[in-house]
């Protein structure tokens, strides 16, 4: 029996342990028991736990997502994603009587387009000004915009990536082949379903996940569908690789346009 196990019969306490030289804690549970087994519950993220008790819950974790990548042009370089600015009427996308296929279902034509390696701007107030700049030096009517932002995303290594999104008024993600747009033509299709939805407002932006298993080196198709229907907005789309400390929405040299694809 080892010292820890003796010291939880004395005390009758449950003892979780994570790993002081990894300059954690050692938390002591009040516990009425008699259980001396040391049982390693391996958690989601983060370092192993060991806990005295026995029997244990184990955790369940979420299966990733396991998107279908895009065969890209050879010689495409990384210029960013696509960002194409729609109109959007007031009670339009976003304010939860359109759906974000509105823009391919009325076959609109983007007010501007430009190329962007950010999927980022910050919460405004209420607007003062008729306009705001977003990303890709595009300026959209601050009150009522939809931006699409699409392209590749070249996976840095292989593993589970954790993508977020917050938005005022509300960003969908679609990711993967057929589910951004089809690697043949290039188009996306009104009848997918995003992966994620994100909704906010009132300066109060949650986060939406999931998790998504990725192949280093392999280019997958990625479309953000976001919408602000009336006064304030804000986006943030991000993505957090395998063992990274941090999400990022700078995607400077990992994003590709989607002209790179092999039958656009």
């Amino acid at each position: 029996m080892t010292t820890m196990m003796r010291a939880a019969l004395l005390v009758g306490s449950l003892f979780v342990h994570k790993g002081l030289s990894q300059g954690l804690t050692t938390t002591t549970i009040p516990w009425v028991g008699s259980s001396t087994t040391s049982t390693t519950i391996t958690p989601c993220t983060g370092p192993a736990t060991v806990v005295i008790q026995t029997p244990l819950p184990v955790p369940t974790c979420p299966t990733p997502i396991k998107p279908t990548p895009c065969g890209v042009l050879p010689d495409c370089k990384a210029e960013g994603l696509n960002i194409d600015y729609y109109h959007n009427p007031v009670g339009g996308y976003s304010s939860g009587n359109v759906p974000s296929s509105y823009y391919i279902t009325e076959g609109l034509t983007p007010l501007d387009s430009s190329l962007t390696n950010i999927t980022f701007f910050p919460q405004d107030i209420a607007p003062i000004n008729p306009e705001r700049e977003t990303n890709g030096g595009i300026i959209v009517n601050a009150n009522n915009f939809t931006l699409v932002y699409s392209g590749f995303y070249r996976a840095p290594a292989t593993g589970v990536f954790n993508i977020c999104s917050s938005a005022d008024n509300e960003n969908d993600i679609f990711f993967g082949r057929g589910n951004a747009f089809n690697c043949g033509t290039g188009e996306p299709s009104p009848d997918e379903q995003p992966l994620v939805i994100s909704r906010g407002g009132n300066y109060v932006n949650p986060d939406s996940c999931v998790d998504v298993y990725l192949v280093e080196g392999a280019y997958y198709p990625i479309r953000n569908v976001m919408g602000n229907w009336a006064g304030p907005s804000a986006f943030r789309f991000t993505i957090r690789a395998p063992n990274a400390q941090q999400p990022t929405n700078d995607f400077s040299g990992s994003v590709y346009p989607a002209s790179c694809t092999w039958f656009f």
